[in-house]
C-alpha cells in the first residue's frame, strides 16, 4: 500500500496546478469570474497590459504545475523537473512583478505585508511540492 502522504502531497499539487492554470485563463483571455471580481481597474489594466514573454512564461508555469502534478501522481519521474521548472518560472514572473515591472505589484496592491505574504506562500508552496516530489522519486516512489 501506497503511504497516505503521497495522495495527499499529490492532491495538494493537483489543487495547486488546476488554480494556476486557472488564474492564468482567467487573466489573459478576459472572463472575471472567481476571485478575479474582486480586483480593481488598476489591476484589471496592469494585468492587460502584460509584455507577451511574461503571458509565455506564466503560461508555461501554469501547464508545467498542472501536468507536474498528474505525473506525480501516476509515479512518472518527469514529475520532478517539470514541477522545478515550474517552480522556476514562478520565480521569474515575481522578481519580474515586484521588481522590473512598471508600476511594481507591490505598488499596485498597496505595499502592504498581505501581498508579500500572498507571494511568498505561492513560492513555498511551489518550492515544497517540487521537493517532495524529488524526494519520492529518490526513495522510489516515483518511477
Amino acid at each position: 500500500m501506497r503511504r497516505w502522504h503521497f495522495y495527499v502531497m499529490g492532491l495538494i499539487a493537483l489543487v495547486f496546478g488546476v488554480l494556476s492554470l486557472a488564474e492564468y485563463v482567467l487573466v489573459s483571455y478576459g472572463p472575471r469570474l472567481g476571485w478575479l471580481q474582486g480586483y480593481g481597474e488598476a489591476e484589471v489594466a496592469w494585468l492587460a497590459n502584460l509584455p507577451g514573454w511574461v503571458h509565455g512564461v506564466w503560461g508555461t508555469q501554469a501547464l508545467l504545475a498542472l501536468i507536474g502534478a498528474l505525473c506525480l501522481l501516476a509515479h512518472l519521474r518527469p514529475a520532478v523537473w517539470m514541477l522545478a521548472f515550474s517552480f522556476l518560472a514562478l520565480v521569474v514572473l515575481h522578481v519580474w512583478a515586484i521588481f522590473l515591472a512598471d508600476p511594481s505589484l507591490m505598488s499596485l496592491a498597496g505595499g502592504g505585508w498581505e501581498g508579500w505574504a500572498t507571494l511568498g506562500l505561492v513560492l513555498a508552496l511551489s518550492f515544497l511540492i517540487y521537493l517532495y516530489a524529488r524526494q519520492e522519486k529518490r526513495v522510489g516512489e516515483v518511477l
